[in-house]
């Protein structure tokens, strides 16, 4: 237990999994209130997922280029973009363009918002290889990130790695997931990571049936049991899982309550309407470091899996990375004005946190990130990666 009132500095966190929404979805999100969140949140960078909703998918260098755009004017951390595809209808001509200025590319095979389809790999097979080519001639290959569940999960990883290229299965959740990552890593090495996200840690399938239903806890992969739970924190201890994503999913909060209405169950049919994820990048580290306090995973482990995996997997410049967050360790009760995100689908708020992020280092200056956006502006300009 770290002692209440000390002060701590961490290296900033970095998340290499966010939903902004920015285009299609700025009622949802915006690149600045998402990053604003994020930097709230004690982190210094922020990955950006390509399913942008209302048919703004970054499925083009264009579309790519126009967030790149956006952000150079509003994000307030450094930031980078996934490229992403249809897989029913690929326009892998675009992959080249895209893999200069993506990070990675992002396969959704599995069922999300508004999604109930599953992609078999032999659908997924022509983007993989094509985006695999297109990296062929960077300096670093840009990983494959994968929203896909069990075993066809493993089946994908195994193709990618099995080519030597690096694949990152998203927010793995399950026991049975944990047992084939463990396989996987021990068989491919650092060509092959997982992730785990706050929510799939902290809270289990009851939360969705008895408490928080799509507001807080309808979840894509599902929420799991105590027992799912219980292994991914041990798995996240041992390094099994390599990192701790946010996931972070804003929606408004009348969409989700239209999905509680006419889907009170929860039910994944094609025909059903559905709104899954939550935010939350405010709240990692106040409600990760409560699990510090309470010996359930160290500060060192805690770090590695914010800070130092997201720079393995991505290939970042760790010099380009020097962030610096500064944690009060006091309990504290989560409360609504520690919420900066647009989304008010939040679960943690009422939630006792274990330290709270009291100050932001960047570019050799102190500031507290929950004052004035103006505080931020003579800063070092915002790095667009990769």
């Amino acid at each position: 237990m770290i002692k209440p009132g000390s002060k701590i500095t961490i290296p900033s966190p970095i998340d290499v999994h966010a939903h902004l929404r920015e285009p299609g979805g700025e009622a949802q999100e915006t690149i600045e209130s998402g990053t604003r969140a994020a930097l709230v949140g004690g982190y210094q960078a922020v990955f950006d997922m390509p399913n942008n909703p209302n048919g703004q998918q970054t499925w083009s260098a264009e579309r790519l280029e126009d967030k790149i755009a956006r952000a150079k004017k509003t994000a307030q951390t450094d930031i980078g973009f996934y490229a992403g595809v249809d897989l029913e209808n690929p326009a892998l001509e675009e992959f080249p363009a895209m893999a200069e200025k993506a990070v990675g590319l992002k396969l959704y095979m599995g069922p999300t918002t508004g999604n109930a389809k599953v992609h078999d790999l032999d659908i997924a097979r022509p983007a993989i290889d094509a985006w695999i080519a297109a990296c062929r001639d960077l300096e670093n290959p840009r990983p494959i990130m994968l929203h896909v569940r069990e075993e066809l999960g493993a089946e994908t990883v195994r193709y990618i790695a099995g080519q030597g290229f690096p694949v990152h299965w998203c927010h793995i959740s399950t026991a049975s997931e944990i047992a084939m990552a463990r396989q996987l890593r021990a068989k491919y090495g650092d060509n092959f990571t997982c992730g785990a996200t706050l929510h799939h840690l902290t809270m289990t399938a009851r939360n969705a049936d008895y408490q928080q239903g799509w507001n807080g806890a309808r979840m894509q992969p599902p929420l799991g049991d105590e027992k799912d739970a219980a292994i991914l924190l041990a798995a996240l201890n041992d390094g099994t899982v390599q990192m701790l994503e946010t996931d972070h999913a804003p929606h408004t909060l009348a969409n989700k309550l239209k999905a509680e209405t006419e889907n009170p169950r929860g039910l994944l049919d094609a025909d059903q309407t559905t709104c899954y994820g939550v935010g939350g990048l405010e709240f990692v580290l106040p409600v990760m470091t409560a699990l510090v306090q309470r010996d359930l995973i160290s500060l060192e482990r805690l770090v590695d899996a914010l800070y130092d995996q997201p720079i393995k997997l991505l290939r970042l410049d760790r010099s380009k990375l020097t962030g610096e967050t500064v944690l009060e360790f006091r309990p504290y009760v989560i409360g609504r004005d520690d919420l900066f995100s647009k989304s008010s689908n939040v679960p943690y708020i009422g939630w006792t946190a274990g330290a709270r992020v009291i100050s932001v280092k960047r570019g050799g200056k102190e500031f507290d990130p929950r004052s004035a956006t103006e505080e931020t502006t003579d800063l070092p300009t915002i790095q667009i990666f990769p």
